[in-house]
């Protein structure tokens, strides 16, 4: 294995254990002990980011979730949107 899988490895351990602390917090609430964890837990992750930013690991992409809800009209009414990928207004291609 290559330092870039154990990093990636590692990586997904401590996202694995974050997961674990936040539903045992949803089941214990404020507990002393589980907050220490999670403040223990974050450290480890940014220590872990510091090194894969030193040793130059790609991370994987984060997805972000678009919601489908529709848009706010408001996003549309200025006008721009009219032109959106015609080029400017009045303008004629060479």
């Amino acid at each position: 294995m290559t330092i870039h899988d154990e990093l990636g490895q590692t990586r997904r351990a401590v996202q694995n254990l974050e997961k674990a602390l936040a539903a045992l917090r949803n089941q214990l609430g404020p507990h002393l002990d589980v907050l220490r964890l999670l403040d223990d837990v974050a450290r480890c992750s940014a220590d872990l980011r510091r090194l894969e930013d030193q040793l130059g690991t790609p991370r994987p992409y984060e997805l972000v979730a678009i919601p489908d809800d529709d848009y706010t009209h408001g996003l549309w009414a200025t006008g721009d949107a009219d032109h959106e990928g015609l080029g400017a207004p009045g303008r004629r291609a060479p």
